[in-house]
């Protein structure tokens, strides 16, 4: 009977090397992105008076002479995290390579937001956005202030997570996070 059971030890010993291999080569493998480009990873959803974290614009007005963000946080997770939220989810994308199945997320990141509460938060004098923008040169980053955002809203402000920074409870700064 052992003498049976030792190919099939031997098969999965050698299944078992063979896919701690092509996670290697995987990793290894993926596209390298600008810093810029990448932005940050989301640990954690940070809402208060003073933090960074990734939201959705809902909506963006003006109200006596102030400007306001409606924002709705997220969580922007990139790599590893990203597939295993996804894979919680059900999400991840399953391909059998060589017999064993790799899991993924489309462009390597995935947003979860699972509190769908949304937050009015003033902007602060000289607040500003940043909205990336394909030219002659590449990509790169427009700055553009909250009157001109509200007077001719890019497209991205409908769709696009931004990076909120906050400082004792009004929004210094938006900033689109890149998506491919």
């Amino acid at each position: 009977m052992n003498r049976r059971l030792l190919p099939v030890a031997l098969l999965l010993t050698f299944a078992a090397c063979r896919s701690t291999e092509q996670e290697g080569s995987v990793a290894e493998s993926r596209d390298q992105n600008l810093t810029e480009l990448e932005g940050e990873q989301s640990t954690t959803e940070k809402v208060g008076n003073t933090g960074r974290g990734h939201a959705y614009v809902r909506r963006f007005y003006e109200q006596k002479g102030r400007y306001y963000a409606v924002l709705d946080y997220v969580q922007f997770l990139k790599g590893p995290d990203a597939v295993a939220a996804a894979q919680r989810r059900g999400d991840a994308i399953a391909e059998v390579q060589n017999g064993d199945t790799v899991y993924s997320v489309p462009n390597d990141y995935y947003i979860v937001n699972e509190n769908k509460k949304e937050r009015t938060l003033p902007l602060r004098n000289g607040a500003t956005f940043r909205f990336w923008q394909n030219g002659g040169n590449g990509l790169a980053q427009r700055p553009l202030a909250p009157a001109q955002v509200l007077a001719t809203p890019p497209a991205s402000l409908k769709y696009a997570p931004f990076v909120v920074e906050t400082r004792q409870g009004e929004v210094v700064s938006l900033t689109e996070q890149f998506v491919p």
